[in-house]
């Protein structure tokens, strides 16, 4: 288990170095380590470009009908945005459109700091949701919650950081095999520009190598880390004293904080040499051990997949266009991964990604979304939440791509029928047949089970089915035959009873409404209700 564990490390390490060590020492005269360092510095610029994905099908014989469909549907998709405007770091907009084998469904995006403002053609109104608010959601439960402002504040700090991080880890990288550097004509934005490319291919057969060489040169650099540990200590400590000091009870330490770690906090010097003395430690003695190390674990790799993305299969092939200001304006870029599983149906996945800028660090406006009449929050939906499909018309592209191709709201939902008249087997798992031959079930975990919403009115004795997903609202009472189905009524075959503290019900008549097919197995004594 730890080995196997070890191996998914390393192979995700390994996926990070692909997408992210291009060649950073400098060939041929172009630094292109500086050059991406400048473009993470720009402060605001327009841009466009795309993100493709195709799907190349393998064999598909052992697929389900279902699984084909979807294949098809998924097997290009272009996710092209248009006009990316960035006013500064905080203020975003992006206007696009995500185009697959159905059709094409425009979009809009507004960024504002940690606020994200979403309208996609087909939505009733914009959706919205707060990054920092869902994030103090999930903390909110915890003692160690971190307060909104410390929040901000390292929010901010990594916003400053981030230019020293990629500076250090960009200084480090090492070239890969394939890394060639030619002078030409590009056009930007319709504008023909003379740059120099830089055309890079990485395999995967590459990237033990690679890594190697990525942390060697780490180890080498004691200056390069030692400053970038004093600026994380600069940027960090201030803020994690007042916080423990300000909050203790949330920070998990008493006012009073133990000496040996305010002796770490309170002096530059020491907190840095420990931190570098621990990092060397850790990475001289990986590098020692790590030919062997590597050498047992990628022999003992068993997994296929793992083996197709250390192989010449996999490839990355980027080229990089720099102008004479030594900014990135274009990016061409294409990623193949092998896909080993015969069963998936499919024999590999190709990204394909596009971009170019212009306009850098010259004013620029970011283009606002009206919300004027209202935003549908996107932190209440659940993943288990059929919700969102309702923020949607049911006429829009987006509606029949959630829920026709994706099948983002399928349910199949199996019981066994209970055997005799015990009434401890009258549960939720265990629908009953009454005296009148009609399968009964408890409307409350059949309903809930399909996202509808169930209220129980103890003075007139009627349970309220609400179900948006269906725009259905069911009023059931009990021991009565007759019930309303969005104010018409309606015969149930046979009344609604209340035993063991649940209200059953008719299976077929409450699944159906609620858009359910409902199937008997009668050698297993089973039910099956399944939605699309």
């Amino acid at each position: 288990m730890q080995r196997k564990r070890f191996t998914w490390w390393i192979s995700t390490a390994l996926v990070i170095m692909l997408l992210a060590l291009t060649g950073c020492q400098a060939v041929q005269g172009l630094d292109l380590g500086q050059a991406i360092q400048n473009s993470a510095s720009i402060q605001s610029a327009e841009s466009k470009g795309s993100l493709q994905m195709d799907i190349i099908t393998g064999n598909t014989d052992g697929l389900s009908a279902d699984e084909k469909r979807l294949i098809d549907v998924l097997h290009h998709v272009n996710l092209e945005l248009k006009s990316v405007k960035m006013q500064d770091k905080q203020h975003i907009s992006v206007e696009g459109a995500l185009t697959y084998s159905k059709g094409s469904i425009p979009f809009q995006i507004n960024v504002n700091g940690t606020k994200f403002t979403i309208q996609i053609e087909g939505a009733k109104k914009p959706l919205f949701f707060d990054l920092m608010a869902a994030q103090a959601g999930l903390a909110g439960s915890s003692s160690a919650a971190l307060s909104s402002d410390m929040q901000q504040q390292l929010l901010k700090k990594a916003e400053e950081l981030w230019p020293a991080l990629l500076k250090f880890f960009l200084t480090n990288a090492p070239n890969p095999e394939h890394f060639s550097v030619a002078s030409v004509s590009e056009p930007v934005n319709s504008e023909t520009l003379s740059m120099q490319k830089a055309h890079i291919e990485i395999k995967g057969n590459e990237l033990v190598g690679l890594l190697k060489a990525f942390l060697t040169n780490i180890l080498a650099d004691e200056k390069g880390m030692k400053e970038l540990i004093g600026q994380l200590y600069d940027a960090l400590v201030p803020i994690i004293k007042e916080e423990m000091k300000a909050f203790p009870s949330k920070s998990g330490f008493s006012s009073e904080l133990p000496d040996l770690m305010m002796a770490y906090l309170d002096n530059k010097t020491l907190a840095v040499e420990f931190v570098y003395t621990t990092i060397q430690q850790f990475l001289k003695k990986a590098l020692d051990e790590w030919d062997k190390n590597m050498e047992d674990t990628l022999s003992s790799v068993s997994d296929s997949q793992v083996k197709a993305l250390l192989s010449d299969k996999t490839v990355l092939k980027t080229d990089f266009f720099i102008d004479n200001d030594k900014q990135i304006r274009k990016v061409n870029a294409e990623f193949t991964l092998p896909i080993t599983e015969v069963s998936a149906g499919v024999s590999a996945l190709k990204f394909t990604y596009t971009s170019e800028i212009w306009n850098i660090n010259k004013p620029v406006t970011a283009s606002v979304i009206d919300t004027s009449g209202g935003v549908l929050n996107l932190s209440e939906v659940t993943a288990n939440n059929d919700s969102f499909l309702t923020y949607f018309n049911k006429d829009s592209k987006f509606y029949s791509f959630l829920r026709e191709d994706l099948k983002i709201a399928k349910k199949d939902i199996h019981l066994l029928m209970s055997q005799g008249d015990d009434d401890y087997k009258f549960d939720s798992s265990h629908p009953f047949i009454n005296e009148d031959q009609v399968s009964m079930v408890p409307v409350r975990f059949i309903s809930e089970r399909l996202g509808a919403q169930v209220k129980w009115n103890a003075d007139s004795k009627q349970i309220t089915v609400k179900d948006e997903l269906n725009d259905k609202t069911i009023v059931l009472t009990l021991n009565s035959k007759t019930t309303s189905v969005n104010g018409s009524s309606v015969q149930l075959d046979s009344a609604p009873i209340l035993k063991n503290g649940s209200t059953f019900v008719p299976l077929r008549f409450i699944a159906e409404q609620l858009g359910c097919k409902v199937g008997f197995d009668n050698k297993t004594g089973s039910v099956t209700i399944t939605r699309e």
